[in-house]
């Protein structure tokens, strides 16, 4: 922090009551600055300028209240220091004040009251205040749903430099949503984002390397990309990434990372990667072979939505048999066998590769629902007891 005072002259102008002095001093002990780092010392001097209605240090007490630093956390408390320094037009504090409505920070979600300040942060020129509100009127949510004036709010805040909304701009020149589209500046401005950082425009930049969409297909390049957006925690580019590991696609063939990748998607409750993890177990690809774990991840992914899952457990059912024996045959040491049809397994047949054994009681009613089923689906040579 570099606020051109030397420690001395804070410290005398701290000491005489200045409220400036004094939450620039405390800034300093808090940051370390100068001086040796004393966050207690810090909350005390800023405490002192935000009871002597310096808007700053009202919004910082705010902000230490909200996050329990050297106090303990008290929200109802540090929204009554937000609006205080807020009604003095601290476009800071009104921004706050707005993220802390907007996501129901010890408070209930109140999106009409982040709205209205967020407005008036964002008239005040407040980047992260433009890009907020112009999600707000991006989904409507608590007030109108206007996607130009959304666009408008995210141009504003990304030529300040802030890398969400040049994400969402470059997602609307994309979509074609309240802007005209424009495939280019779509590109232009996820490379902009990426370039920051930007973990969605990361992936959105190594998707179109790896595809070659609007630009030179160059799967090297898309790997390294979606690398950087995979270490960001984001889902999608460490199921993609883990599909190029798990085929050498841009990068050398290594089942050990692709399962790593594919854990970590799956620790975000992604279908896919859930799906990919339980086929590896299966087989023993990278892994110990774990047919039970294997069998247990597929099932998880097909009941959140994984169509592939879906389809594999579906084509294993079919391709698999049941050897229906009754209680009698087992003592006399004879079975006869049927295909399993679609269906059956909701009666609480379970048909794993290679068959499995049913012990069906002569009168026993699954033993009657199961030759119900098969009889009604055309099976013959069917024989129970």
């Amino acid at each position: 922090m570099s606020d051109g005072h030397s420690i001395l002259e804070l410290t005398a102008r701290s000491e005489r009551g200045d409220p400036e002095a004094q939450y620039l001093l405390g800034r300093r002990c808090y940051e370390g600055d100068g001086v040796e780092r004393d966050p207690k010392k810090a909350v005390s001097l800023i405490s002192d300028a935000a009871r002597s209605g310096y808007a700053e240090a009202e919004y910082t007490y705010g902000y230490f209240l909200l996050n329990g630093i050297g106090m303990q956390a008290d929200a109802t408390e540090a929204i009554r220091w937000y609006r205080r320094a807020a009604d003095q037009g601290y476009s800071e504090a009104q921004y706050g004040l707005g993220y802390i409505c907007d996501k129901g920070l010890g408070i209930p979600v109140n999106k009409m009251e982040a709205a209205k300040w967020y407005l008036l942060a964002a008239d005040r020129g407040h980047p992260g205040a433009q890009c907020n509100l112009g999600i707000l009127y991006y989904n409507g949510w608590g007030i109108r749903l206007d996607r130009s004036e959304a666009f408008t709010l995210f141009s504003k805040s990304a030529d300040q430099g802030n890398v969400d909304a040049m994400f969402n701009v470059a997602r609307m020149f994309e979509t074609g949503e309240g802007t005209e589209r424009d495939p280019a500046k779509a590109v232009e401005w996820y490379g902009i984002a990426a370039s920051h950082g930007e973990p969605n425009s990361l992936r959105e930049i190594g998707l179109r390397y790896l595809y070659g969409d609007g630009v030179a297909k160059d799967e090297v390049l898309a790997a390294r990309m979606l690398s950087c957006s995979a270490e960001r925690g984001d889902r999608e580019s460490m199921l993609t990434l883990g599909m190029m590991y798990y085929s050498g696609i841009g990068v050398e063939k290594d089942l050990g990372s692709a399962r790593g990748l594919f854990r970590g998607a799956a620790e975000s409750w992604d279908p896919l990667a859930i799906f990919m993890l339980g086929l590896m177990y299966l087989n023993g690809e990278g892994v110990e072979a774990d047919e039970r774990k294997g069998m247990g991840l597929i099932r998880l992914s097909s009941e959140i939505g994984c169509p592939e899952a879906a389809e594999f457990l579906a084509a294993r059912m079919r391709s698999s048999e049941v050897l229906l024996v009754s209680r009698n045959d087992l003592d006399g040491g004879s079975a006869v066998g049927a295909r399993v049809e679609d269906g059956l397994e909701s009666l609480g047949v379970v048909a794993e590769k290679g068959g499995t054994l049913l012990t069906l009681g002569e009168d026993g009613p699954l033993g009657q629902e199961v030759l119900q089923h098969l009889r009604a689906a055309g099976s013959l040579h069917v024989h129970v007891g």
